[in-house]
């Protein structure tokens, strides 16, 4: 697959008929499987007669705030920009940085694919480096390579999507350290929720000093709010003005920012997410690798792995026979990104795909 051809994972009710009677588990779009926080459902509830009206600017003013100061007291609403989704708020940055033809992005092969998709379809020339073949970690020298005179954009996903893997805070100042300072970095930090590490960047004192840099994070996966697609930008207010500048009006509606307003206070939820992701992570790692298969580590809601002699696709289309959807993980040839779900739905999962794996290989 190119990774310019990125599609979403499939839904439930996307499936067949035949399927959709066997009690269908998806375990492919790293959705939060304990479902959205309460809060916000009863922000949701308490604002449902009021859709007759359009969102304020002072409720999404309200939001920035909040998300600001559940960050760090040192930021403030000028340091967020809010979008429909973490893909929107990419989408500002693409608008605003790759309005000239020749304008380029520096992107890694074996990661979320969005940019390359916007580039791909904006005609802006894109320059792949690739990450570790065994690691998958991010070499400086690669993304230098891949820096041109007309590069206004390059990206790295930390923790990385499909792969679940980090880069540290040093490796990350060696890779600032080959970046102009006239090519923002985009730090996308999609699943920094669930890191549990002690040396992942916080690249917040750089935002404050007023680097080239942007922060993306979501409300999707740790609050439950897929559907409402919220996300947020974090980055100097020069450089905030910029990106949200190419915003539309009304462009996130008022249920969500109700409900971004009250997820945020909504720590017991959090909290819970944060165990069972964790628990989950190192069962599914113990028992995949019990199957043959290599895990890779994740600081995630998700693992990668592979089979030592079944191919992916055999697995994936094994699976979806059982009525369980997993999906390929983009940018890579034989691997599968499994998100981290329930106790009973990981067991479950296991319990599948010990069976083709029997099917395919025997006892």
């Amino acid at each position: 697959m190119s990774i310019t051809e990125y599609k979403p994972g499939l839904s439930i009710e996307d499936l067949p008929t035949e399927l959709q009677t066997q009690e269908p588990l998806k375990l492919a779009s790293n959705e939060n499987p304990l479902g959205p926080s309460p809060l916000a459902l009863q922000a949701i509830r308490d604002n449902l007669d009021t859709l007759n009206t359009y969102p304020s600017r002072q409720l999404e003013w309200q939001l920035r705030q909040a998300i600001a100061a559940s960050i760090s007291d040192q930021l403030g609403p000028e340091h967020i920009v809010i979008g429909s989704g973490g893909i929107e708020v990419l989408e500002f940055v693409a608008r605003n940085h790759l309005t000239r033809p020749d304008a380029a992005s520096a992107l890694p092969r074996q990661s979320f694919p969005f940019l390359a998709r916007y580039s791909g379809r904006s005609g802006n020339p894109i320059n792949f480096f690739d990450l570790d073949e065994e690691d998958f970690s991010y070499h400086p020298e690669r993304i230098a390579a891949a820096i041109t005179p007309g590069t206004r954009l390059v990206y790295v996903c930390n923790p990385n999507n499909p792969t679940g893997t980090y880069t540290t805070a040093t490796a990350l100042r060696h890779i600032t350290a080959v970046i102009p300072d006239d090519v923002l970095l985009i730090h996308d930090e999609a699943y920094i929720d669930f890191v549990d590490t002690p040396d992942f960047p916080d690249l917040l004192p750089e935002v404050l000093a007023g680097k080239n840099l942007f922060l993306m994070r979501t409300f999707a996966k740790i609050y439950g709010l897929a559907a409402l697609r919220l996300g947020y930008g974090i980055a100097s207010p020069a450089v905030i003005e910029r990106v949200a500048g190419v915003k539309r009006n009304f462009h996130v509606n008022k249920l969500a920012l109700v409900a971004g307003l009250a997820a945020l206070n909504d720590a017991e939820h959090r909290q819970r997410t944060i165990a069972n992701n964790m628990a989950g992570k190192q069962w599914l790692t113990d028992q995949l690798t019990r199957l043959g298969c290599r895990v890779w580590p994740s600081q995630a809601n998700f693992v990668l792995f592979s089979h030592q002699s079944v191919p992916a696709q055999t697995l994936i289309d094994g699976l979806m026979a059982l009525a369980i959807i997993v999906r390929p993980a983009f940018g890579l040839d034989n691997h599968i990104r499994l998100s981290i779900g329930m106790p009973e739905q990981n067991a479950r999962l296991v319990k599948s795909l010990t069976a083709v794996l029997q099917q395919e290989i025997g006892d």
